[in-house]
């Protein structure tokens, strides 16, 4: 095929394709630039098969929840998530706050420092997950509010506490 024959396709092409004695013109108005093409619509739609979940809409999800809390349940997961199912655990509030930060609780009060809201949100949501405390001795150590992990037990199975980490564990997207 030489070029002019390949010149000519191309121009038959181009004037197949943009024709302007075939297409409408459009004056000035601007209704007539936003018409849509019968059908464009029903393209558009998605049928009620596939289409996502409704998003959360009702009056009691908004509530304004305490930050510190939905980050303490967050870390909390992450630790209970560690844990091994095979056999039961024994946890407290300093162990979650110890293994999250890196800071000895006996340490930091006796330098004058305190953790007792931090321990207070953790504790908080250990009671959400496994009800009443108790007090028991873990290595030698007396712990005033120890709670029961029964074997078995995985963190993603239950529901959390705040709204904002349930939103995200409903969804499947919440990572701890």
């Amino acid at each position: 095929m030489s070029d002019l024959e390949k010149q000519r396709e191309i121009e038959r092409f181009l004037q197949g394709r943009f024709n302007k004695d075939r297409q409408p013109r459009t004056s000035g108005d601007s209704r007539a630039a936003t018409r849509r093409k019968p059908g464009e619509l029903d393209q558009l739609i998605l049928s009620d098969e596939e289409r996502a979940k409704l998003p959360e809409t009702k009056d009691k999800y908004l509530v304004r929840e305490n930050p510190n809390l939905v980050q303490w349940e967050r870390e909390t997961r992450k630790f209970l998530r560690r844990l091994n199912p095979a056999h039961g655990h024994r946890v407290s509030a300093a162990m979650v706050y110890e293994w999250a930060t890196g800071i000895n609780i006996s340490e930091l009060y006796a330098r004058g420092g305190s953790a007792a809201s931090h321990l207070r949100n953790i504790n908080k949501v250990l009671a959400h997950y496994f009800g009443k405390p108790y007090m028991t001795y873990i290595l030698g150590r007396k712990v005033p509010k120890a709670y029961r992990v029964p074997p078995g037990w995985y963190v993603t199975r239950h529901r959390p506490m705040t709204l904002s980490l349930f939103h995200e564990w409903s969804t499947k997207t919440l990572q701890a």
